[in-house]
């Protein structure tokens, strides 16, 4: 049950690393006359996309590093510091979903790639909360939950990763500044 647990986390850490990388696959910089922009008169759907973009790139490093650690620590079977990292992940995750929230996003297309992004992220920190409990409390019931939990968790990254794409090849990368 363990290596099985194990091999699940890993599992999951690759779907946010996978997740980061389907939203870009580029760098680039916040363009800061998208954000100061009046969010109440036009909608600018590719403006706001590139906007969307720019705070993903902004928050990828971040999520990266935890799941590096997170990685880490299964890896090396240091399961008592797990409890904390876990813990921390989901406090940074929380903080970019109340970040993505405050951003300006009226378009129809753009709203439901954001709504997407934001379920996308709370159910990875659900699904990673659920694995460290069953690795503390195997049971066969949990396995099964937490295998469709994970089910649910792929079929959201790939409609993520495909509306993504979508917007991609319509409004095309964010300028370089």
């Amino acid at each position: 049950m363990q290596t099985y647990s194990k091999l699940g986390f890993l599992c999951l850490l690759s779907f946010g690393l996978v997740a980061c990388d389907q939203i870009t696959g580029f760098n680039s910089t916040s363009n800061t006359a998208d954000q100061t922009k009046s969010p109440a008169v036009t909608l600018d759907p590719k403006a706001e996309f590139h906007l969307f973009i720019d705070f993903q790139n902004k928050n990828n490093a971040k999520i990266a590093t935890l799941n590096q650690e997170i990685a880490h620590v299964t890896q090396s079977g240091d399961m008592a510091n797990l409890a904390p990292l876990v813990n921390k992940f989901s406090t940074e995750i929380n903080g970019i979903v109340k970040e993505l929230d405050t951003l300006p996003i009226y378009s129809a297309e753009v709203l439901k790639l954001k709504e997407k992004a934001k379920i996308l992220l709370v159910m990875s920190t659900e699904v990673l909360n659920e694995n460290v409990t069953l690795h503390h409390h195997p049971s066969p019931e949990g396995s099964k939950a937490l295998l469709q939990k994970r089910d649910i968790l792929l079929k959201i990254t790939n409609e993520f990763a495909q509306m993504n794409d979508e917007l991609m090849q319509k409004y095309g990368p964010p300028p370089q500044p």
